[in-house]
């Protein structure tokens, strides 16, 4: 009597105990089965970085070469190539640029150009005035687009990416100057987050090389 009330007792829990070892069986099996089939990270060049989480930028509010206001939203539904630097940059801002120019190139034979946008941004408001932002950008590339604002503005934007800039006084004496600054590209995807990093010394296939595999790897996420 004693033994069948026990047995029945049992019965409950041990429905119970196979009824939860399925469904754990069942969440594992899933789980497996989302690894296999999640996208796999995209093998980069070494100078490229790809975050394992697009992160949002802060709000901001620019004015481009045209004196239209530069802002959030003129980042959304396009790729976006930032690149921060200055007019009077000897060396490093024009390479920079005629790199991006060919890369844009390699984009376009592929029929992408039309999602893609160039934004050079000036941490020079002092001397860059957007009328001179136009004639710059437009030297390397006729759709590269130049922006600039007021230093505040400028540099809320520049902090929250990382990018680093100073002035450095003419060792002369004279009152001309020069601008210390980070050469890194960042990546912006069309939803206005940042997706990936570019660190120098860049080159031309690569770049678009990259671009095209992060591209294809977030479209798959």
């Amino acid at each position: 009597m004693m033994n069948d009330m026990s047995q029945k007792r049992r019965k409950p829990i041990l429905l119970a105990s196979i009824a939860l070892l399925a469904l754990l069986v069942g969440v594992a099996a899933g789980w497996i089965n989302q690894q296999i089939n999640a996208p796999q990270a995209p093998k980069l060049q070494f100078a490229t970085a790809l975050l394992e989480q697009a992160r949002p930028l802060p709000s901001f509010s620019l004015l481009d070469d045209t004196g239209k206001r530069f802002n959030n939203a003129r980042l959304a539904g396009k790729w976006s190539f930032l690149f921060f630097g200055y007019t009077h940059c000897p060396d490093i801002c024009p390479t920079t640029l005629a790199t991006l120019n060919e890369a844009m190139q390699t984009v376009g034979d592929r029929g992408d150009a039309g999602g893609t946008q160039i934004v050079f941004v000036s941490i020079d408001p002092q001397r860059d005035t957007p009328e001179k932002l136009k004639d710059y950008v437009r030297y390397f590339n006729p759709k590269f687009v130049g922006v600039t604002g007021g230093q505040r503005a400028l540099d809320r934007l520049t902090r929250a990416l990382g990018i680093i800039h100073t002035r450095v006084p003419d060792p002369n004496g004279g009152n001309d100057y020069l601008m210390d600054h980070s050469a890194s590209i960042i990546l912006v995807d069309p939803k206005g987050k940042v997706a990936a990093l570019f660190s120098p010394p860049f080159k031309a296939r690569q770049l678009a090389s990259d671009f095209h595999k992060l591209r294809d790897y977030y479209q798959q996420s």
